[in-house]
């Protein structure tokens, strides 16, 4: 039977995990805010250059859409994981908790493909 005390340690921890599933929706709201701005800087850079108007429509595009879904991810990252911080939380006091490894698998999988799009999209854009 757990103790008071363990089921406080439970509950410090699971808010532990809470904030930093936070801290990683924070950093992907970031980075969306940041290639949304790079977008909007290739664009506005590509209007300067004389003779550039074919170009000008699309330039940067593909950074605000990357940005704009970077944005949306870290947004319903951090709804998540309230669900999860709540979904923990009864679990512990019902001493019936069980780990999300599909969740953590799932967020790693998105932030791997997400630095590799943001790898080929600095990649693609050094290259043209």
């Amino acid at each position: 039977m757990p103790t008071s005390q363990d089921r406080a340690r439970d509950h410090l921890a699971n808010e532990r995990t809470f904030l930093a599933w936070i801290r990683t929706a924070l950093g992907l709201l970031g980075l969306g805010f940041v290639m949304a701005r790079m977008g909007l800087f290739l664009r506005q850079i590509a209007s300067e250059i004389p003779g550039a108007e074919a170009h000008r429509v699309n330039t940067g595009h593909e950074f605000m859409v990357g940005g704009v879904i970077l944005l949306a991810v870290g947004t319903g990252l951090a709804g998540m994981a309230a669900w999860f911080h709540e979904k923990n939380r009864r679990a512990i006091d019902a001493s019936n908790f069980q780990p999300a490894r599909l969740a953590v698998y799932a967020l790693a999988g998105i932030i791997i493909l997400g630095g590799m799009l943001i790898i080929g999209l600095v990649i693609w854009r050094t290259a043209t």
